[in-house]
């Protein structure tokens, strides 16, 4: 399989519609008048202030402006009612993927090239700073902001989600996550980075993290696009990824070696929270509803176990995913000695899963209507009440028992806790099992008999 073919259909739609002649003479004249502006008007280091300038300009044109439009290539066609078309055409996801991610964005890709070939020719003549590497940390984070950019635009495009402001999203979301890093790596270019016990160059390590990162994103991408095209794949991705970014973020936490338990609690914990926080983003994220349960259903009872795979909604692989790392999190806890950290944790993270696991049923409760509308609103509007606004009032009206009933204390009282998650999950699941039972489940007898 090609990484990348100029015989791409939808790579070479893209580039044509992208890269005009006109665009192709303009940019580069603009550039260079721009960078004689500027050497023409530093009286001193004015090779350090074009090196600035470009890379300024590269952030500006491909991260930015690239990134908006990597994820706005979906979208557009789904506005404009060209979508469709695309999904029933020959072109396979790998194509489609690599089609959108360099097509949509190759104007801004053209100009930040030039702007990164003299970022790095002022800088090497210049000699202040690494350019070779930090513009190779540019690139890698151009390519992992696409890649997102691109998987969220398949994933509104399926949920029919027609923004029309996506920039101004995507660079908030930018500046949150450039802002911390880059002035992280230009004030301390020299330091290096406490992870897993190990001391590793700042700039190193942020290149490593970029490009890890950005392969990971670019599999989310290839793994959105299937889906998209009606190409099922077996769930192992995300699950593998959450894998992944657990130890590496344990690595932050962690001053000991590997063998220590508290290493491998670090990494339970942290699966737990990357977990719960794709069950609630892949919950909203994902098209859900009575179809869903329908097709899994009719795959279990045909015993066709790898096609039912195919079928599970990703939240709730997310949501078994964070069990299992729960679980885990609570048998390394026991370990850790009577008095500890560790053993004061307890059950606490198998609470957090059954709070994920309680939400999640309660979406597909309003996701199983008949007719349901505003299922996402609705699902907001009730958890809103079970964290904040009955646990605020009970406990302004000095009924705290009530109030720990409704939001248990988590890590004071774990045990507790647990127990009552428990019943408030198996009270959720029931009513979602209520709602099927009363409204679909005949509906999916009728049609296998059929």
């Amino acid at each position: 399989m090609k990484l990348v073919s100029i015989t791409n259909p939808e790579l070479r739609r893209n580039l044509w519609l992208e890269l005009t002649l006109h665009r192709l003479l303009a940019a580069p004249l603009v550039i260079a008048l721009c960078a004689a502006l500027i050497l023409a008007a530093s009286e001193k280091d004015s090779l350090e202030i074009l090196t600035g300038a470009a890379g300024t300009g590269f952030v500006a044109t491909v991260l930015l402006w690239g990134t908006q439009l990597a994820g706005a290539s979906v979208m557009d066609e789904a506005r404009d009612r060209t979508w469709d078309a695309q999904r029933m055409s020959a072109i396979g996801p790998w194509s489609m993927t690599w089609g959108k991610l360099i097509g949509a964005p190759a104007f801004a890709w053209y100009g930040g090239g030039i702007l990164l070939a003299i970022y790095l020719a002022a800088g090497s003549a210049d000699g202040k700073w690494p350019v070779l590497r930090l513009a190779a940390l540019m690139v890698a984070i151009a390519i992992l902001l696409h890649a997102i950019a691109l998987n969220a635009g398949v994933l509104a495009a399926r949920k029919n989600v027609n923004y029309r402001g996506s920039g101004v999203l995507i660079f908030l979301m930018l500046l949150m996550l450039m802002a911390g890093p880059g002035t992280m790596v230009m004030g301390s270019i020299g330091k290096s980075i406490r992870w897993w016990g190990m001391a590793v160059p700042q700039l190193d390590f942020l290149l490593g993290t970029a490009a890890a990162f950005a392969a990971w994103a670019l599999l989310g991408a290839y793994r959105s696009m299937c889906n998209a095209l009606e190409i099922r794949t077996t769930p192992w991705a995300l699950p593998a990824f959450m894998g992944f970014a657990a130890a590496y973020f344990a690595g932050f936490a962690m001053r000991c070696n590997t063998t220590d338990p508290r290493a491998l609690f670090g990494v339970f914990a942290c699966g737990v929270v990357i977990a719960g926080g794709f069950t609630y983003l892949m919950l909203f994220a994902e098209s859900s509803g009575a179809a869903t349960w329908q097709r899994l259903r009719v795959r279990v009872n045909s015993n066709q176990w790898r096609r039912a795979l195919q079928e599970l909604p990703l939240w709730l692989v997310a949501l078994a995913s964070g069990l299992i790392f729960a679980v885990g999190a609570t048998f390394t806890s026991a370990g850790g000695g009577k008095g500890s950290f560790l053993h004061e944790v307890g059950l606490a993270p198998v609470a957090v899963m059954l709070f994920a696991l309680r939400d999640a049923a309660l979406f597909q409760f309003f996701a199983l209507a008949r007719q349901p509308r505003r299922v996402e609103a609705a699902t907001v509007f009730y958890l809103v009440l079970l964290y904040g606004l009955l646990p605020g009032l009970l406990k302004a009206a000095g009924a705290d028992a009530m109030a720990d009933l409704v939001l248990p204390p988590l890590f004071t009282k774990p045990a507790l806790a647990t127990g009552i998650m428990l019943i408030h999950a198996g009270v959720a699941i029931s009513l979602a099992w209520w709602r099927w039972q009363t409204t679909h489940a005949q509906d999916g007898e009728a049609s296998t008999k059929k």
